[in-house]
């Protein structure tokens, strides 16, 4: 499969490295294109892809098209596309831009749809939200390609903001707690170096053990064992209502993903 990337910012690169992870089977032929040469170069050389030399250049050398430029450029970039695209799939990652907003900007019969990426793609660990949209007999391609860089979840678009709320702002959000459990090791008297590292290799095991249950009241049953040091750490955070803040978290991210446009 031919792959081309309208953009060449963090998340294009991201879903570069997912797929030209090393011994990855099935792995697309990638090409970036870029209003900045510079960007388009660099994520190349960390993909491992080509560089177009221009969008028509681009288009023609792919099977499926990824816009992955902001919000506010996708009008524009559809716009340039448009007469060049045929039958050719084309896949949104923007965020805030919604399907009936593509179509208007593509020819009636264009096969378009949806994906939310984040950035653990780049290590095949992904999470995609897919509104499939008008793809059609590529629907099946475009979900084997992102499937390739992590789990492809099919929602109806209705869902979009608060999925990609759930799932598209966490790693930002685990970095901010791993960040803060640092620094309370730090004032607890540990070296930050050390305090960093305990928190990272934390939060990396207990997401591998959650991801293996599958059920994360059976984890927190399990670990915060009565009169325990977790349970301690957890009562001191309901305490806090760290359930009401995470709703507003999620809630202020899904209502920002409908002001993007």
């Amino acid at each position: 499969m031919r792959v081309g990337c309208i953009g060449a910012g963090h998340i294009a690169r991201a879903l570069g490295q997912g797929w030209s992870r090393p011994a990855l089977e099935g792995a697309p032929a990638l090409a970036y294109h870029d209003v900045s040469p510079e960007a388009a170069e660099r994520a190349a050389e960390a993909t491992g892809a080509a560089v177009a030399g221009d969008l028509r250049d681009l288009v023609e050398r792919s099977d499926v098209v990824v816009v992955a430029v902001r919000p506010q450029q996708v009008a524009e970039v559809l716009a340039a596309v448009a007469p060049l695209l045929g039958r050719r799939a084309l896949v949104s990652v923007a965020a805030g831009v919604p399907l009936a907003e593509l179509r208007a900007a593509l020819p009636h019969d264009a096969r378009v749809g949806r994906i939310m990426p984040n950035v653990a793609a780049s290590l095949g660990l992904g999470t995609f939200l897919f509104v499939p949209g008008t793809l059609g007999e590529a629907e099946g391609e475009v979900e084997r390609l992102f499937a390739l860089a992590g789990d492809v979840v099919v929602l109806d678009e209705r869902h979009f903001d608060s999925a990609t709320a759930v799932a598209g702002c966490m790693p930002g959000i685990l970095a901010l707690l791993v960040r803060d459990f640092a620094r309370a090791g730090e004032r607890r008297g540990l070296d930050p170096d050390v305090a960093r590292r305990l928190a990272i290799a934390g939060v990396h095991g207990a997401a591998a053990v959650i991801a293996k249950d599958g059920d994360p009241d059976a984890v927190i049953a399990a670990t915060a064992t009565p009169g325990g040091m977790t349970a301690a750490a957890i009562t001191a955070l309901e305490e806090r209502d760290i359930t009401e803040a995470v709703a507003l978290a999620v809630h202020a991210a899904a209502e920002r993903a409908k002001e993007l446009t």
